[in-house]
């Protein structure tokens, strides 16, 4: 792997000034590249030229990006609805689930984990407030998590819904496809957030057993795309007739008859509604991008893995009770995109980072550090000096 990857590509960010700013926000809001402006202004011109005869153009565009989530999944003909936000997407699932659609005598069950993110986590959380049962399963100890969440799921269950990689700890969750096989045979429903590996971990869903999954994820993180460019994969087999349905998803089946709500067959049917096309047009400009600098999801990991080992082994290096900073209890191997650390301070550091020009995150304890491919070595070197600096007055 060319160690010089990170100078090579600086000058192509150059709108978001990596090379001057230490970002270690890649795992919330990566930069993007100069390339995505000229997206959003194709689609201005678009507009201007053709009026509302821009459509044609603009589902193109659409297709090109389910073509980049269907290559990274290793299923060129899969159905992929898009959406503004994985919310968005995951309110049509639970609006597909049979219990919406069937006279059942018993509150709404769904198994999940504490580990999820704040759309899934909120909503189920105020669906539990309403009487349903939530079955939240702990994450940690995470090598007994696959069989406890098998443990819950029943004739009963409605949906599973999970992660591949847990958003607080970026610890990869390999035993999901065991939990989708379990979810299956009992003919439930199974989700997986894949937001957090997408173009940062391989996610062939063969390789993770999941093809009976439905999978929601996007292009805010990894993959450089900026806001609502998110999907939800739609099993190959599954004929989805969802509550929440917007007007596109009767582009399939324009001869209905009168008074009908007809769904076409597989992304069709979670089809949504009118959009903003720019995202999708800035989208294609970024893979675009990543297909000329040849930027594939498994050379994108070993730069991550190289990039958050120097991190890790320059806290490990400094020592974790010096610095108040724990890290994570999972090997290098098993991590995500990004590097976090449990402090009580989680905030503090984000704040007292910022000061210098040294951008990530926290939640609730876990400080985040998440690099990126534009990220140089000396960079990260520097951001260990400063943490190193911080620690002795925070």
């Amino acid at each position: 792997m060319n160690k010089n990857i990170a100078a090579q590509l600086q000058p192509y960010y150059a709108d978001f000034n990596v090379e001057s700013r230490i970002l270690l926000s890649g795992h919330s809001h990566q930069a993007w590249p100069d390339a995505a402006k000229k997206g959003m202004l194709d689609c201005y011109y678009d507009a201007a030229k053709h009026v509302d005869e821009k459509w044609g153009n603009a589902l193109a565009k659409a297709d090109c990006v389910r073509d980049f989530y269907r290559h990274l999944m290793g299923e060129p003909n899969g159905q992929i609805a898009l959406g503004s936000s994985t919310h968005e997407l995951i309110l049509r699932f639970l609006s597909d689930l049979k219990y919406f659609k069937t006279s059942l005598n018993r509150p709404l069950k769904v198994v999940t984990t504490d580990g999820e993110f704040h759309s899934l986590r909120r909503q189920l959380q105020r669906l539990k407030e309403l009487n349903c049962t939530i079955e939240v399963v702990p994450v940690h100890p995470s090598d007994t998590l696959a069989q406890r969440l098998m443990d819950k799921i029943d004739v009963d269950t409605d949906a599973v819904m999970l992660s591949a990689v847990f958003f607080n700890t970026s610890e990869i969750f390999d035993d999901v496809g065991l939990v989708a096989q379990a979810a299956k045979s009992l003919n439930v429903p199974c989700l997986v957030d894949a937001y957090h590996a997408l173009n940062v971990v391989p996610f062939n869903l063969q390789r993770w057993q999941i093809e009976s999954a439905f999978v929601v994820g996007g292009g805010y993180k990894y993959c450089q795309a900026g806001e609502g460019n998110c999907m939800m994969r739609i099993p190959a087999d599954h004929k989805g007739s969802p509550i929440i349905t917007g007007w596109y998803a009767e582009f399939d089946v324009l001869n209905q008859a009168p008074g009908k709500v007809g769904y076409g067959a597989g992304q069709s049917a979670f089809a949504g509604s009118t959009y903003d096309p720019v995202s999708h047009y800035r989208a294609v400009a970024v893979f675009d991008f990543f297909k000329q600098q040849q930027l594939t999801d498994v050379f994108l990991r070993d730069i991550n893995q190289r990039q958050i080992g120097r991190l890790w082994q320059g806290i490990e290096a400094v020592g974790e009770h010096q610095l108040g900073l724990k890290l994570p209890e999972h090997h290098l191997q098993a991590n995500g995109g990004f590097l976090s650390l449990t402090t009580d301070k989680a905030s503090d550091w984000v704040q007292k980072l910022g000061e210098y020009n040294v951008l990530c995150d926290s939640r609730g304890h876990q400080l985040r550090l998440g690099t990126a491919p534009y990220v140089s070595d000396k960079q990260i070197d520097q951001a260990l000096n400063i943490i190193e600096d911080i620690a002795k007055v925070i």
